[in-house]
């Protein structure tokens, strides 16, 4: 039982809900599993021992509800394939990407805002500006903006749904196998943009911390952001998405 529930634990800090695992790494070892169970005996006897990427990929694709079933993984979820509708969260989500990107001084510095919460206060820099204000920067916001604050966020949980999306690749752009190995790379750099941001916030708060230190780590998570936004990019034109404009939009 607890094998089957750990891929869907969430692991909590302050201010931040940042994903620690998912159905792309976690459904290898079934794939695998999978794709020598529909093989036949000729099959069997016929395939090297180490079959390829592809081979495995191609025949798991064949039966998802089948793998997440012998993942424990709800089908509903993550076996039902993604339609059309579905899908133009990745877009909205792309957009709002691009407009974090294109805004970024704006949206991660916040000047003369004291409507904060106690761990909020603590986890801003405040640095000097004029008018006899004061700035606070707030690297917390791009995880607004990379679905690990709200459920309702079009990329909430969007490497899942880029896994249902997978019937939906247009294989004269690339294969499914590509495609998956680029969903599994934005999830790590998402998460890694997560971490990022959560770290730049104590810059100066922790021990021996500093504002340096926190401009240094918000720098960090924005070349990481940059880099999400090339593989996000990349999905889009997989499935025959149209790019559009920045903006910080949530819905349609």
């Amino acid at each position: 039982i607890l094998l089957c529930t750990a891929p869907y634990s969430l692991a909590f800090q302050p201010s931040a809900a940042v994903r620690t695992h998912s159905p792309a790494r976690a459904s290898n070892g079934a794939r695998l599993h999978y794709a020598k169970k529909n093989m036949n005996d000729d099959d069997v006897n016929n395939t090297p021992s180490l079959v390829s990427r592809r081979q495995i990929f191609q025949l798991a694709t064949k039966g998802l509800v089948a793998s997440s079933l012998l993942i424990g993984m709800p089908s509903a979820s993550f076996a039902a394939v993604a339609t059309r509708a579905d899908i133009k969260r990745l877009q909205l989500g792309h957009s709002r990407v691009q407009y974090l990107l294109q805004n970024w001084d704006k949206l991660t510095t916040s000047c003369n805002n004291k409507a904060m919460s106690k761990t909020e206060s603590i986890q801003v820099v405040r640095t000097d500006a004029g008018g006899g204000g004061f700035c606070d920067k707030n690297p917390l916001v791009v995880q607004d903006y990379l679905g690990y604050k709200s459920t309702t966020d079009p990329l909430f949980h969007a490497d899942a749904l880029m896994l249902r999306a997978v019937p939906l690749v247009d294989d004269s752009v690339m294969d499914e196998a590509d495609y998956v190995d680029i969903v599994e790379q934005y999830r790590d750099k998402a998460d890694q943009t997560s971490l990022l941001a959560y770290t730049s916030s104590w810059g100066e708060a922790n021990p021996n911390g500093s504002k340096d230190a926190t401009d240094d780590y918000l720098d960090q998570t924005k070349k990481v952001v940059e880099e999400s936004e090339v593989l996000l990019r990349k999905v889009l034109k997989a499935l025959q998405l149209e790019v559009l404009p920045p903006s910080e939009k949530t819905k349609a």
